[in-house]
């Protein structure tokens, strides 16, 4: 076994850190994007399938209930879809950037992970980050165990990516990585 090099140069290798926290960076965004759509698209679909078969006075609100999934929800479920495919654009591009040794990206995508992480744990903790619980209900309607599979899921998933995201681009040989490259003149890609 050899020693690995004492800094990382121009032709050096990446550490394993930094491409993990790269594929980190890479794939968990688009992933609990679709996680949010997967639950959204529960609830819809149990919202629907409960005002097929109600009647009578539960089926007056189920109809309150259904314009709320199909109305104001539907705008505010796309408008944060398309705020998280943009923002997971925004980690992919800081990722390939801090990829190539980009300490300002590094630091950027730190602070990033750290108020997902924070926000993840409230969610773990509070539940419910779609906030569909805390609207009015009618007291027959129940949520599906898959939406709140996929809510846990997703929070529990962003907290330790970022759990690990953080100590790996700042290990020793992460540092010594970003040293050396912050002295390269910085390229397009």
């Amino acid at each position: 076994m050899t020693s690995p090099p004492r800094s990382y140069g121009f032709t050096g290798r990446r550490p394993a850190a930094v491409e993990i926290a790269f594929w980190i960076a890479v794939v968990v965004p688009p992933l609990a994007t679709v996680l949010n759509v997967a639950a959204f698209v529960v609830v819809k679909r149990a919202v629907d399938d409960v005002f097929g078969t109600t009647g009578g006075d539960a089926q007056a609100s189920m109809v309150e209930l259904r314009d709320k999934v199909n109305g104001p929800l539907l705008g505010l479920f796309i408008f944060f879809t398309v705020r998280d495919l943009l923002l997971s654009g925004l980690w992919i591009l800081l990722g390939l950037k801090m990829r190539s040794g980009r300490h300002w990206a590094r630091i950027t995508l730190t602070v990033f992970a750290s108020l997902w992480a924070l926000s993840s744990l409230v969610a773990l903790i509070r539940g419910d980050t779609q906030g569909f619980t805390t609207a009015d209900i009618p007291p027959f309607f129940e949520f599906p165990s898959s939406y709140f599979v996929l809510d846990y899921a997703r929070s529990a998933l962003d907290l330790l990516a970022m759990a690990a995201f953080i100590p790996l681009v700042f290990l020793r040989r992460s540092n010594r990585y970003f040293t050396a490259r912050a002295h390269l003149p910085e390229c397009v890609f």
